[in-house]
């Protein structure tokens, strides 16, 4: 058990609470294929996907022009639109720590910088047993994480003091923006992360290497 007190829990959305690596890599090969550009590997490609569309475009078309980028990540976008939920899922544990949350009386959020056009279906399709209590999308606010105004804002609809939430993440940027907001500050291993030796610097208060560890923070 951590010695600290906790009153919520926010999750980062891809690579922390969802596994959308299928999906999104399907959909950035079904645009290199169209643009008979060299397809990617899964394996590979999901580390880009905290970078989130124009991550995968930089990866896979490295020295596009900036209008042509521009282009290519506005077709990913109506392609994942139409292929957002094929293998999609939550990363085992997610539900037994959410209902763990739920039971104990924490209340528990996702703050995350994609799209709202995008996050809101997968998680009405996710089918989740308890919904979050508070959503903030990538275009919620005219701001995204690294900046910790998302994460406050979170705080804000929770009715819950900072320093009395954590916040789970797989990208530096998560981690930056929980540490600026004064929360608790969780990096998530098992999401998507090209150099895990890296998650050392991040700067975080506790790393967990399963969703089932942050049985650790609930009290």
């Amino acid at each position: 058990m951590i010695n600290k007190k906790f009153e919520a829990i926010l999750f980062d959305f891809d690579g922390t609470l969802a596994d959308t690596s299928f999906d999104m890599v399907n959909c950035l090969n079904i645009l290199l294929k169209k643009h008979s550009i060299p397809e990617v590997s899964s394996d590979v490609a999901k580390n880009y996907i905290s970078k989130g569309a124009g991550g995968l475009i930089d990866f896979s078309c490295p020295d596009l022009s900036e209008n042509k980028r521009k282009a290519f990540i506005s077709e990913y976008l109506n392609i994942y639109k139409e292929n957002i939920f094929v293998k999609t899922h939550l990363f085992d544990g997610i539900s037994e720590i959410i209902e763990t949350l739920v039971v104990n009386s924490y209340k528990w959020g996702i703050v995350t910088n994609k799209p709202g056009y995008l996050v809101e279906p997968i998680i009405k399709m996710l089918n989740l047993y308890h919904q979050p209590h508070c959503l903030v999308s990538g275009d919620t606010l005219s701001v995204k994480k690294p900046s910790p105004e998302p994460l406050l804002y979170a705080s804000k609809q929770l009715s819950c003091d900072p320093l009395l939430c954590a916040y789970v993440g797989d990208d530096i940027r998560d981690i930056r923006a929980a540490n600026a907001a004064g929360m608790f500050s969780v990096a998530a291993s098992y999401g998507f992360i090209k150099n895990k030796d890296h998650i050392k610097k991040w700067g975080s208060d506790y790393t967990i290497n399963s969703p089932l560890d942050l049985k650790n923070l609930i009290t």
